[in-house]
């Protein structure tokens, strides 16, 4: 009897590492995973830009307009196959940067003023995009 319980718990650790490895596996591919996903850049410049890009609406006034260079934003979005005329929306107080097909950051300002943004289409200036600020009716 004592030989067929030592033999028992033998097949229990032995199962027990095989669970413990395959979890470790699965963790460290779902890291891996999110590294990529974070190394590709289109996370980080989302965020970078949408923030940005709402503290300068954030400061703006009726009537000024403000040519912004996203020409990084650019880039990357042609990479993804992202039109650049789709990148940047405002709707409402909210900015929204997006330069893959499964992503996208929304960053909120308090300015209450229209804003309305749309790519240049000016020589030269291929990577900008054109605020324009007015008041609200």
């Amino acid at each position: 009897m004592n030989s067929f319980k030592g033999k028992n718990k033998r097949g229990e650790f032995l199962v027990e590492n095989i669970i413990f490895i395959v979890l470790n596996i699965l963790f460290l591919m779902i890291l891996v995973l999110f590294l990529i996903k974070q190394g590709s850049g289109a996370v980080l410049l989302e965020d970078a830009y949408s923030k940005n890009i709402a503290l300068l609406i954030d400061s703006a006034r009726p009537t000024m307009k403000m040519y912004v260079n996203l020409q990084d934003l650019k880039e990357v979005s042609d990479k993804n196959g992202i039109d650049f005329s789709d990148i940047l929306k405002i709707e409402g107080n909210d900015v929204t940067i997006k330069l893959s097909e499964k992503g996208g950051t929304k960053y909120h300002f308090f300015n209450d003023i229209n804003v309305t943004a749309y790519k240049d289409t000016d020589p030269g200036r291929e990577g900008f995009y054109i605020l324009t600020f007015s008041k609200i009716k």
